[in-house]
Order: C-alpha cells, then structure tokens, then sequence
C-alpha cells in the first residue's frame, strides 16, 4: 500500500518481521490483508494465506471486488489460500496444521486473518502460547507474519484479548479505525 510504505520510509516492513492490523468490521483488514499478499506475490515471493473466517472462494470474490486479483498468483504457485476455523480441532491441533502447511510449501510471508477467532477457543494465556510459539518458528525461518484481528468497538480504549495476546509479541501494530 503506497500511503502504507511512505510512512515506513523503507519501503515496506523487514522480512521475517510480524506485523498485526486490527480494528472494527468493516475498516479493511482483509483487505490491507489481500494488498500485501498481492505485492508479495508480485514479486515473486511466495504466501501462505489463513483465512479464518471466510471460504477461499468468498475472499477470491471479495477481494476481485475491491480490484485485488489473488487468483492469478495461486495459478501462477505463489499464493496458497487455506481456510478451516480454529474451532474444529483445537488449538494444539491447528498449530500443527499450520505448521506442516508453512513447512511444505516454504513461504516468505504468512498472513493469519483474523487472530481474534482464536480467542473462542482457548484461554488468554492458551492462545499466547499458541501464537508465541508461531511467531518463534516464524520468526526463526525468516517468514514475514501479518496478523489480522477483529476489535469488538472503536470506543474501547482496552485492547481486546487477541490483541492482548499478541501486541507485544509484534514488531509493528497498526490500528485501523473508521472515523466520521
């Protein structure tokens, strides 16, 4: 996002950085989502998409509304779109599943959207656990992490619990809002 890279003033986030967008519904973290796995993919790099509450299907189809194509980079190799709600399995379990999807297909960015649907599965300090643990991995091999996470109001000055969990586990944390 060109406004998004000016204020940065390198151009972008460092590879194997973790960055978390949140806000309320509605204020585009899908979407500043979707933009970074465009760019990544463009140039050549190769992403690995969790999208925790929509269907592949549905985030193809909302994106190409908003004139973000992500379907030609899943046909050109470089985009895998992984969609399964944290609930099915557990949180152990999803760790894992997350885990053999990075190892197999070795991407150089990652993308979890949204965070906050963790929360409905385990405790706080579970999904702290959780997500330390996939940063650390993440971290570790070099993989830049955008985290997406849901806000419950704009009024709340409290973060919400995902973005508890996670904010002083990330290097960048932007907050999204819709302001009249």
């Amino acid at each position: 996002v060109p406004g998004l890279d000016e204020m940065f003033k390198t151009g972008g986030y460092y590879r194997g950085s973790s960055i978390l967008i949140s806000g309320t519904a509605g204020t585009a973290k899908t979407t500043l989502a979707a933009y970074f796995a465009m760019e990544q993919c463009s140039k050549k790099e190769r992403v690995v998409y969790f999208a925790f509450e929509e269907s592949p299907q549905q985030l193809l189809r909302n994106m190409r509304s908003v004139g973000i194509d992500l379907e030609q980079f899943i046909k050109k190799g470089n985009l895998q779109i992984h969609s399964a709600r944290p609930s099915l399995n557990g949180l152990e379990s999803h760790l894992l599943s997350l885990r053999k999807i990075i190892k197999e297909f070795q991407p150089t960015s990652v993308i979890i959207d949204p965070i906050s649907n963790l929360i409905n599965v385990g405790s706080t300090l579970e999904v702290r656990s959780m997500l330390v643990r996939l940063i650390d991995m993440l971290k570790y091999d070099n993989i830049t992490t955008l985290f997406t996470s849901l806000s419950k109001s704009n009024e709340e000055i409290r973060p919400d619990l995902s973005e508890e969990s996670v904010s002083s586990l990330v290097d960048t944390w932007i907050t999204v809002r819709d302001i009249e």
